[in-house]
């Protein structure tokens, strides 16, 4: 299952539903990841399925669950990360918080 750690404004801005894209920078770590977890490669396949995730504030034990119904790679001058290079764009449904 993937974990994002999420700093306190991101995390509470998803809980709201103000936020429902999550935004990683393409970088080999998180390119290995999302193939190993989930078998895709942005831009080579589409997924067939929503997959499971847990969006947790920081590294502390408060989290969230969602599904990642879509992932793409968008540049990141247009997103939270403001940064000219490319990043996933994680879409996430089903936020919840668990007690």
């Amino acid at each position: 299952m993937l974990i994002f750690p999420l700093k306190k404004q991101w995390y509470e801005k998803i809980k709201s539903g103000e936020k429902t894209i999550e935004y990683r920078e393409v970088k080999p770590y998180w390119t290995d990841r999302l193939y190993r977890e989930l078998g895709f490669l942005a831009g080579r396949h589409k997924m067939t399925k929503p997959i499971f995730c847990k969006l947790r504030l920081g590294y502390t034990n408060t989290y969230m669950t969602a599904t990642i119904t879509d992932i793409e790679i968008v540049n990141g001058k247009d997103t939270d990360l403001q940064i000219d290079r490319r990043v996933y764009a994680i879409h996430l449904s089903d936020v919840s918080e668990v007690q």
